[in-house]
């Protein structure tokens, strides 16, 4: 969905690194999560998890905040594969299209994936371990219980989209 998409670690230190990712897919009904990030833009968050296998994303819904994070372990790097590539330009295309339908100007939309014409994407991929909402206003924070779809969250009985 058009969702905004950091993506993060730490070193031995506790020191975070954190990135934007260009689009996610779960493979192997769930087990695993696949994001999209630009090498270069990584380097530091890339030696992290490599180094310890620790990640944490947060998803954004551009349209009203709502937010989860989900922590994970088990994180490597993949090369990226066809149906990355894809799940990335179809992110791309939602997202961009959302904001603009929300007001944004289109070169800031379209802007915010812009990347260079040979950018080299790696994958992150890693099994999920724990989901958090993170949406701002009470219950920001609180683990979710396993099961618990984002629908049945107190912040959509809260009335927030």
């Amino acid at each position: 969905g058009p969702v905004a998409i950091s993506v993060a670690g730490r070193n031995a230190e506790l020191r975070p690194s954190v990135a934007h990712a260009y689009g996610c897919r779960a493979v192997d009904d769930g087990k695993l999560l696949r994001l999209s990030v630009l090498r270069e833009e990584t380097r530091q968050l890339l030696a992290d998890i490599t180094a310890n296998g620790e990640v944490a994303t947060v998803y954004s819904d551009v349209r009203s905040f709502r937010s989860v994070q989900i922590k994970g372990h088990g994180a490597r790097i993949v090369p990226s594969d066809a149906a990355d590539v894809a799940r990335r330009a179809a992110h791309y295309r939602i997202t961009a299209e959302e904001l603009v339908a929300l007001g944004y100007p289109s070169a800031l939309a379209h802007g915010y994936f812009s990347v260079p014409a040979r950018a080299d994407f790696v994958t992150i991929e890693f099994a999920p371990r724990d989901v958090f909402r993170q949406t701002p206003g009470p219950g920001a924070g609180d683990k979710l219980a396993e099961g618990t779809t984002l629908d049945q969250s107190p912040d959509k009985k809260a009335g927030v989209a």
